[in-house]
């Protein structure tokens, strides 16, 4: 079993929904993004989620565009990208996944890429601007590399589709809560647990909610929808903007709040 199948096994197991928050990676530089990974997995994460830094993350609201910038404009790059994989490797067995967008596997080729990912001990790989349809290049390589693939299903997407896709994934299914780009909202489209509904009967992959989760109430409100996981990005990013020149006190505030959203996994 690879690390996925063990943690949904294990939260299946208790009686829990996995919390997977997110960040950028080198935001806001290669030191702090450690900390905060590592602060993520104090606070209780099941499942991390990694951002790889690109100029145009078209899926992405402000907040994350900002921590884009942010990391860029500091420095990082594909080595220090997988050094920084490296290390929090070294101090978890956690699921890593990474999130990203396809100039930046184009940039280093998907071989290069999905062996030095895979090396550094990244579990899945998600490219939101890359279609199923376009991804069998890298796909063969992930599978080279024991690479998980993981693609994003909205409420829109038609049935056929959403066969096909699934049929593809083998780590988690992304599940968008509601159309257009990531942030903090307060509401999830109405068809969040119609969109769940329709998954289960197609296929018993997991399946990990995001897009607007922002609140220890929105994760609970995804749990009973039928989420095996809820993700929560933006909402955490902004912590990191506001403390980030205060590491000490950034960390003690997320690792506090992870353990919030992941309480919320249990009720």
């Amino acid at each position: 079993m690879n690390r996925y199948d063990l943690t949904f096994t294990r939260l299946k197991e208790k009686g829990e929904t996995g919390f997977i928050p997110f960040a950028i990676a080198g935001d806001p530089d290669l030191s702090t993004s450690e900390k905060i990974f590592k602060a993520y997995i104090a606070g209780g994460a099941d499942i991390l989620e990694i951002g790889y830094p690109f100029s145009d993350p078209v899926a992405d609201g402000p907040v994350n565009q900002r921590a884009s910038q942010r990391a860029i404009a500091a420095g990082l790059n594909h080595e220090t990208f997988f050094t920084l994989i490296r290390r929090i490797r070294a101090a978890s067995d956690i699921p890593i996944g990474l999130l990203g967008y396809t100039n930046t596997v184009l940039h280093l080729g998907c071989e290069r890429f999905c062996r030095e990912a895979a090396d550094a001990g990244i579990d899945s790989l998600l490219f939101a601007d890359m279609p199923p349809e376009e991804s069998v290049k890298l796909r063969e390589s992930m599978t080279l590399y024991g690479l998980g693939s993981v693609f994003i299903v909205s409420e829109l997407t038609p049935p056929g589709r959403m066969k096909m896709i699934v049929s593809l994934v083998d780590s988690f299914v992304y599940v968008a809560s509601r159309l257009g780009a990531t942030g903090v909202g307060a509401e999830f489209s109405a068809e969040v647990a119609s969109t769940l509904r329709r998954l289960k009967k197609v296929t018993k992959k997991p399946l990990a909610v995001g897009f607007g989760i922002s609140t220890p109430g929105h994760v609970v409100a995804m749990r009973k929808a039928g989420a095996d996981a809820a993700i929560v990005g933006s909402a955490l990013v902004a912590v990191i903007e506001e403390f980030g020149k205060n590491p000490k006190k950034l960390c003690a505030v997320l690792a506090e709040n992870v353990a919030a959203y992941k309480a919320a996994t249990r009720e």
